[in-house]
């Protein structure tokens, strides 16, 4: 194809020496505009092709399966509940890494794509639920030790006084962690130095939830869910829930904070001052923490149901009965909602209806203690199976697995 200049250049040499009459010059200086202004065109056109992406665009392009909110950007939260990668949209899923620990004391970077394993690290005890932030990984152990990782070489670990069971959480660099003693500590990120630590009057078997408003949330088996001051520890408030809260994780969304207790009940209060805005009673034991997307909270019970609340006001949107206990946190993403049941079995639902769009099942998901994770329309998850899957999240077929040297704990998905 020629120049535009070129095409002017023949079309003028066509018309010989008439060519310098003045409504010729017009003519030829109104398809000179033209060519000129289709060009432009097609070289702006390609540009926003392959331009950087738009704010908006980078809102959308990390899915994930925790606090982490299922189609907005993740807290690290979060999650999560999950915590999906903090990468751009351009970013490909083999750039990426899928972490995980295994009951067996190993702890595993796999290739997100394809599954190859990149490095592996042991590690005293099981890290169920690592943390991921611009490429570290943070581990913490049931057997009380927590472990700053930096591709398979150690950047610093510390001992606790008992064991953990949740995940780490991160914010303002600090990083906090709950052991099975009742005690949360807020360790210094960089070198995993305490800079506090609250002692509660119970167990604590669950994750600590961070805020921007710059405090940190915590259940105990004392009843109470604790605010904290993030960078003191002083409490802010507590509230008593009358009941033990043993296992569930508190979840922020839109100023209000959420828990669940061991008798069944989810609690709403305001995540500023404690205040009681609702509770939904549910038929047995709550496990997991709730994830909440869209205006609507999902959260599974020992009823063998997974529940949709209304995040504003607790009223049931939907319920879906399984058979089997439902002790995990779900992930929600595009619209779909993931969990596991001890019946053996992974389930996608649609978020708005609960109607069910495929399952997937192993004798490996029976125990509860993997939580999937979505990233990139793939969904990952552990088994007791001694195996990772990595599954099309749209049709729950196998994209690959990988086998550990134990059961494969819940996975994180980051740089």
């Amino acid at each position: 194809m020629h120049h535009p200049q070129q095409r002017t250049f023949t079309a003028a040499a066509r018309l010989g020496p008439r060519a310098d009459r003045p409504l010729v010059r017009l003519l030829l200086l109104a398809l000179c505009a033209a060519l000129f202004a289709l060009a432009a065109c097609s070289s702006s056109a390609a540009a926003g092709s392959s331009g950087t992406p738009s704010a908006s665009a980078g809102a959308t392009g990390t899915t994930t399966g925790t606090a982490g909110s299922a189609t907005t950007t993740p807290t690290q939260s979060g999650s999560s509940g999950g915590g999906g990668p903090a990468a751009t949209p351009t970013t490909s899923l083999s750039q990426l890494t899928t972490y995980a620990g295994s009951s067996n004391g190993r702890f595993y970077a796999l290739n997100a794509a394809t599954g190859g394993l990149r490095w592996q690290y042991a590690v005293s005890g099981f890290a169920n639920k690592p943390l991921e932030s611009n490429g570290i990984v943070y581990v913490a152990t049931d057997g009380g030790f927590v472990y700053a990782l930096n591709g398979g070489s150690e950047l610093w670990h510390k001992q606790l006084a008992s064991g953990t069971s949740g995940r780490p959480a991160l914010r303002s660099g600090l990083l906090f962690i709950a052991d099975e003693a009742g005690t949360v500590h807020a360790l210094d990120a960089a070198s995993g130095a305490e800079r506090w630590h609250y002692t509660t009057g119970g167990m604590i078997n669950a994750t600590v939830a961070t805020s921007s408003n710059g405090l940190v949330y915590v259940g105990s088996a004392d009843s109470y869910l604790y605010a904290l001051d993030a960078f003191s520890g002083a409490v802010k408030w507590r509230y008593n829930i009358g009941v033990a809260i043993e296992f569930t994780s508190p979840t922020i969304s839109d100023g209000l904070v959420y828990i669940g207790a061991d008798n069944g009940m989810v609690t709403a209060l305001d995540a500023g001052s404690g205040a009681f805005k609702w509770k939904y009673q549910t038929g047995g034991q709550l496990f997991g923490k709730p994830a909440v997307s869209n205006g609507v909270l999902y959260i599974g019970s020992n009823d063998y149901h997974l529940y949709a609340l209304n995040a504003k006001t607790g009223s049931r949107v939907w319920r879906f009965s399984t058979g089997g206990s439902v002790t995990g946190t779900p992930a929600v993403s595009n619209g779909v909602v993931y969990f596991t049941a001890s019946d053996n079995t992974l389930y996608a639902l649609h978020a708005d209806s609960g109607n069910k769009i495929w399952s997937f099942q192993r004798s490996g998901f029976a125990g509860g203690r993997a939580w999937p994770v979505v990233t990139r329309g793939i969904l990952y998850i552990g088994s007791d199976d001694y195996n990772l899957y990595a599954l099309n999240a749209g049709s729950g077929k196998i994209a690959w697995s990988y086998k550990g040297d134990g059961g494969m704990g819940s996975p994180t998905v980051g740089q």
